[in-house]
């Protein structure tokens, strides 16, 4: 299936349900020695997964063209005076976050964080600013933002088909950036912003409660064939992965896709370690990138996501430029590219 253009239906809204920590989730067991509960939800559902804490479940598919992108996922954390969101969103979804957010606490958002520059992660920083957050980012992740922002949103404003809510709004930018860690903590609430590298992309961030035991990695680990790599650097990838998984942590929000025991991180190691693998033996058989693709294997990443690894031809070619050596990664994300990506939006699924 091949990648489309960046355009979420906004028309098709689905009203938000809250559902808070009393209600029962389903019981998944992850190792013997570490048994979680996670919660069962639909698309645009809001439940509080910790006390204070609430995940919202915005709607993809990796297979199903007709499901509409509803952008990330966000969660929110509540403290004493004030609001964190983890990551902004677009605008329009943007907006049905924070009214969700009005059902959970009387509280103002103070903070919001873009886990990286992509779109669907940033662009509605607009809207949170407007509602008098600052934003909060890596410094790679605002520097990418100022870099390709103007130009990038420029682009979508001025598109036949462009979405509604960057034609009224304007970019917003990162307010305060930080090299490797920033925390937040009153007392009551903790949040760990950590940057361990160059992942998903160069500039992201995760956001990890340790109280909780819950990290939010944005797309640097997402539950699903969600996966884009055209920003990323795959060997960096797994090593941002391996600190990750050293996290006290029974919890993974991903960026995309359902919430998950903390096994998600060594399961979105593992597709990374095996597809360089299985990249690296097809190079060395003489295979070209296609060809490589074309005998992929890996029959558990489709018993995971859904989706057969060789159907990843984007990803495979990624590896493939990788490690023939015509990838620099110290340019990945700064500039626009051709193709289905734009150099600062992720491509994602076009819901028809």
């Amino acid at each position: 299936m091949k990648r489309l253009s960046l355009l979420a239906l906004t028309g098709l809204a689905v009203a938000v349900t809250v559902v808070f920590a009393q209600d029962k989730p389903k019981p998944v067991a992850t190792t013997d020695q570490d048994k979680v509960e996670l919660p069962e939800m639909k698309f645009n559902d809001v439940k509080e997964i910790a006390p204070g804490v609430f995940f919202r479940y915005s709607s993809i598919s990796a297979t199903d063209l007709k499901v509409p992108f509803g952008g990330s996922n966000n969660t929110w954390v509540v403290f004493k005076e004030y609001v964190v969101v983890i990551d902004a969103n677009f605008p329009k979804e943007a907006g049905d976050v924070l009214a969700a957010i009005k059902k959970t606490t009387d509280k103002p958002v103070k903070y919001v964080f873009d886990t990286h520059h992509h779109g669907d992660h940033a662009w509605g920083n607009t809207v949170w600013a407007k509602a008098g957050a600052k934003v909060i980012g890596s410094t790679n992740c605002a520097r990418l933002l100022k870099a390709n922002g103007p130009a990038e949103w420029d682009k979508e404003q001025k598109k036949m088909d462009g979405r509604k809510d960057i034609k009224d709004n304007e970019l917003k930018v990162v307010d305060e950036a930080f090299d490797e860690k920033l925390v937040l903590d009153d007392g009551t609430q903790r949040v760990e912003f950590h940057f361990f590298g160059h992942a998903h992309t160069p500039g992201d961030a995760m956001a990890y409660l340790p109280k909780h035991k819950i990290v939010c990695t944005g797309d640097a680990c997402v539950n699903g064939a969600f996966n884009f790599m055209g920003h990323s650097n795959s060997a960096s990838w797994i090593q941002v992965l391996q600190k990750a998984e050293k996290l006290d942590v029974t919890r993974v929000c991903p960026g995309h896709g359902p919430v998950a025991s903390r096994e998600l991180l060594s399961k979105q190691r593992r597709y990374f370690e095996e597809l360089r693998a299985e990249v690296k033996k097809g190079i060395d058989d003489k295979k070209d990138a296609k060809a490589i693709a074309d005998g992929l294997k890996m029959d558990w990443y489709k018993e995971w996501t859904g989706k057969a690894a060789k159907e990843n031809g984007d990803n495979v070619k990624h590896v493939y430029d990788e490690l023939t050596g015509k990838v620099d990664h110290s340019k990945l994300g700064w500039a626009p590219t051709s193709g289905t990506g734009n150099g600062f939006t992720q491509p994602v699924l076009r819901g028809e």
